[in-house]
């Protein structure tokens, strides 16, 4: 995506017509080909990807995609596709394709975590999560993961291990997130001044962390996710110890 473009869309702006076509025209030929078009939708699984609880998924009946509508526009993106069902009746049905992919980085200082706090609107509360967000068009994962941890804390990573991809909502929506493990950071640039998104690092030791999350305290799944996959892959001690 244009720097235009991507600014644009931080800002919540409505795109006009040519960008709202430079903007789908992006997300067809980047990341949505998949999701729009049948023929790719129904192609025979990858054997060496088969999932333990699909044990037969070239059996599994699909929906067919038949056409796509856009319905909304802003800081996220809502399009109605009319699907047929494996029955054969024709129905409808909401897809958020807001971005093409979103990140986050879990960042070890010795015996520290280095964690976002901030306000959730939604929720009215203000929250330990990570830092991390939407990718931009254009960037692979480690890029945008490494581009947010300085907008939002100020700080590089020396190294970035992939620590798992996962979808928050594959009920509606198509994106994944990309998680990262930081084993060290230094400082960078400021992070950026967003009155909407203000982001004030936290850094907590990791068995006081651990403590919170016993405690339910953690409530980002993003925080959730990246902490158990960090003492899965033997990053961090399990949780507790």
């Amino acid at each position: 995506m244009s720097a235009e473009l991507a600014a644009a869309r931080r800002r919540g702006r409505a795109l006009s017509a040519a960008e709202g076509r430079a903007f789908v025209a992006e997300q067809l030929s980047q990341s949505r080909r998949a999701a729009l078009h049948p023929e790719s939708r129904s192609a025979a699984p990858d054997p060496s990807r088969r999932s333990r609880v699909r044990p037969e998924p070239a059996a599994d009946p699909r929906w067919r995609w038949i056409s796509t509508r856009e319905t909304h526009r802003g800081r996220v993106r809502i399009d109605v596709d009319e699907v047929q069902l494996p029955t054969g009746e024709r129905t409808t049905f909401e897809v958020d394709r807001s971005v093409p992919f979103t990140v986050a980085v879990l960042v070890q200082d010795g015996a520290d975590l280095l964690l976002a706090r901030q306000y959730r609107y939604p929720i009215d509360r203000w929250i330990l999560d990570l830092p991390g967000g939407a990718a931009e068009f254009g960037e692979v994962p480690e890029q945008a993961a490494r581009r947010e941890l300085e907008e939002e804390l100020g700080l590089v990573a020396t190294e970035l291990i992939p620590l798992h991809r996962f979808f928050a909502n594959p009920g509606r929506s198509v994106w994944a997130t990309h998680l990262f493990f930081a084993t060290g950071v230094r400082p960078g640039r400021a992070p950026i001044d967003d009155p909407s998104e203000r982001v004030e690092l936290a850094r907590i030791p990791r068995v006081d962390f651990d403590q919170l999350l016993v405690e339910g305290e953690i409530t980002d799944p993003t925080l959730l996710i990246a902490r158990t996959m960090a003492a899965v892959k033997g990053l961090l001690p399990p949780i507790g110890a």
